[in-house]
């Protein structure tokens, strides 16, 4: 019995050494998602920024206009939110759109990634760098947007944001201090703890000048997320926003069940997008 699986074994070897490796490029297919690739250079920040664009299928073969999904963190979400994008189209859960990730080139920080230069709200003792937020908004809202709907068929005022972490902070910065800049809110996980919790003084004022809010507004966590970091605060900032009783303001939040800081991201998106574009 011994010599017979040793002589399978080998014959077994011998006719996988013995097949043919015959690999070609495939035709037409090293572009998924008709993923444009630019560099953008902000005057404002004095900075180049990395875009990846993903236009629908039929882009070039209609005269549609389509909304546009802003995608903070861009060099590492890209490819998810393309991908889930394609998967809820599939299923008509959300309607065709426009992607634009904004990245930097690098996922690492000592490789140029600055979202913590850019997503901050305010400068931190003993984080040098940190607090360009106002900036970062002025580049989307005077620089980034408007190159955007002058190149690409896009819906009239049909924005979202979507961030997760640092990113989420900025996102629910712009509410506040730009309320009229994106429509849809995707908020996964927002880093509400930094600075001091800054991000509830920011609140404060904004509820003193704001008599509503037009928008969609998803906010989820993880249930296994740090209480004092994540979960608390983000669950005092949703009850602040539910007693302001905003009649134009459409907020669902979810808390993933077992959820932690990093597994979450694609479920944010998941459930993000199908939430903000509900009817």
């Amino acid at each position: 019995m011994k010599r017979l699986i040793i002589f399978i074994t080998v014959t077994f070897f011998g006719c996988q050494i013995g097949f043919a490796q015959d690999v070609t490029d495939a035709a037409r297919k090293d572009n998924l998602y008709n993923t444009r690739v630019k560099v953008i250079h902000s005057q404002i920040i004095d900075a180049d920024f990395y875009l990846y664009i993903s236009l629908p299928d039929a882009y070039d073969k209609s005269d549609k206009i389509y909304p546009v999904l802003y995608l903070l963190d861009g060099d590492v979400a890209y490819g998810m939110a393309a991908s889930i994008a394609r998967y809820l189209q599939f299923g008509n859960t959300i309607p065709e759109l426009i992607i634009v990730g904004i990245g930097y080139g690098a996922l690492k920080k000592n490789e140029g990634n600055m979202r913590s230069r850019d997503y901050t709200i305010s400068s931190k003792r003993g984080r040098p760098g940190t607090g360009g937020a106002p900036k970062f908004r002025e580049f989307l809202k005077e620089e980034l947007i408007p190159y955007i709907e002058n190149t690409y068929r896009t819906v009239p005022d049909d924005r979202t944001i979507s961030g997760y972490s640092l990113g989420s902070l900025f996102a629910i910065y712009t509410l506040y201090t730009e309320p009229g800049l994106f429509n849809r809110y995707i908020i996964g996980s927002p880093h509400l703890s930094w600075d001091e919790y800054r991000i509830f003084a920011v609140q404060e004022k904004a509820f003193e000048k704001m008599d509503d809010i037009k928008a969609k507004i998803f906010i989820c966590v993880g249930s296994e997320e740090d209480e004092e970091k994540y979960f608390n605060p983000i669950d005092e900032m949703v009850t602040l926003i539910d007693e302001k009783g905003y009649e134009s303001l459409r907020m669902e939040t979810k808390v993933f069940d077992g959820g932690t800081h990093l597994i979450c991201p694609p479920e944010a998106l998941v459930y993000g997008l199908v939430s903000v574009f509900s009817k």
